[in-house]
């Protein structure tokens, strides 16, 4: 396995999203998420009025999280990353 370099993207002045290479995190406002590897996180942008970036796994779970518009570009590339990542052997 290649080591990815650990990446903390703020989503706003009150969220974060950080992903170490086998697991990605939510922190902010009141609550705070983790998404493995294993579990093919997917992140999708809704853009406009509302900016809303939403997590979702193979398992059907989801998160979302407001996003400021000037970050989008950081976002992108930690959506990079993270696909770049796959998931290592099976399921635990």
């Amino acid at each position: 396995m290649t080591q990815t370099p650990h990446v903390d993207v703020p989503v706003t002045d009150s969220a974060m999203l950080s992903f170490d290479g086998r697991v990605l995190e939510v922190f902010g406002y009141v609550d705070a998420a983790r998404y493995h590897v294993w579990e093919e996180p997917r992140i999708e942008f809704r853009t406009g009025r509302i900016r809303r970036l939403t997590i979702t796994t193979k398992h059907g779970r989801r998160h979302s999280v407001l996003y400021d518009a000037h970050r989008l570009p950081e976002l992108q590339a930690l959506v990079e990353r993270l696909e770049r990542s796959g998931p290592e052997g099976s399921e635990p």
